[in-house]
């Protein structure tokens, strides 16, 4: 299976140019068996829902309802689409990818994101789920201790951005940690530039989580 771990719409975070049944399209059109929506779960991401009208306690449900109406697309459309975070603590700019984590786990937002780096990785921990810092030598990000993580973006091909991906990949080698790669896709020439390869025939959330934690899939 050929699955995109890092994409954004523009239902939910502020930088997507695209709405999911774009997104969906042109992936499928990319020959991808399935995306991971990690759009921003961040204070940024909320407020500016909020000055666009969002109430204030709605932010944890329409993210979630917007993961839902991809999954629904992209099963119509022959695409499994599985949900996810980029999330941002209030303590700095740094962005992380969460994969594993429940909608019940993040209910308490404003607890999540008053958290720091290592109060969230033991939460990780604790829960069962997958905690990454996405591109963590791009210019404004703080790199963390690597105790607190499970892993690090050593492919981030944002086109926009110098994500240091050589750094990244000795930094995960040099401290055991495991390695993803995405496309952060936040726009048309964004789209299917990065992948991980797998045999592992993912069907949900927990199966990708499973892929992920052994080590089951190539960078592409």
């Amino acid at each position: 299976m050929k699955i995109e771990l890092h994409v954004h719409s523009a239902e939910i975070s502020p930088c997507g140019w695209m709405p999911v049944r774009e997104v969906i399209d042109l992936y499928i059109a990319a020959g991808y068996d399935a995306i991971v929506l990690t759009n921003h779960f961040s204070p940024p991401a909320r407020a500016s829902l909020i000055a666009k009208g969002m109430a204030p306690g709605d932010f944890h449900g329409l993210y979630h309802e917007t993961v839902e109406k991809a999954q629904s697309i992209g099963k119509a459309r022959g695409l499994l689409v599985l949900g996810a975070y980029e999330v941002r603590f209030a303590c700095n700019a740094n962005d992380y990818l969460v994969y594993g984590m429940t909608g019940e786990q993040c209910r308490d937002v404003d607890g999540i994101f008053a958290m720091t780096p290592a109060e969230f990785g033991e939460k990780a921990e604790k829960e069962g789920f997958l905690f990454y810092q996405a591109h963590p030598f791009r210019n404004g990000m703080t790199v963390v201790d690597p105790q607190v993580l499970f892993g690090i973006e050593v492919q981030n091909t944002h086109p926009r951005h110098d994500s240091r991906n050589d750094i990244a990949r000795a930094w995960a080698e040099k401290y055991h940690l495991h390695a993803i790669a995405g496309s952060d896709c936040h726009r048309v020439e964004d789209v299917g530039t990065s992948a991980i390869l797998t045999d592992f025939p993912v069907k949900d959330i927990s199966d990708l989580v499973h892929v992920l934690r052994r080590g089951l899939y190539t960078i592409a």
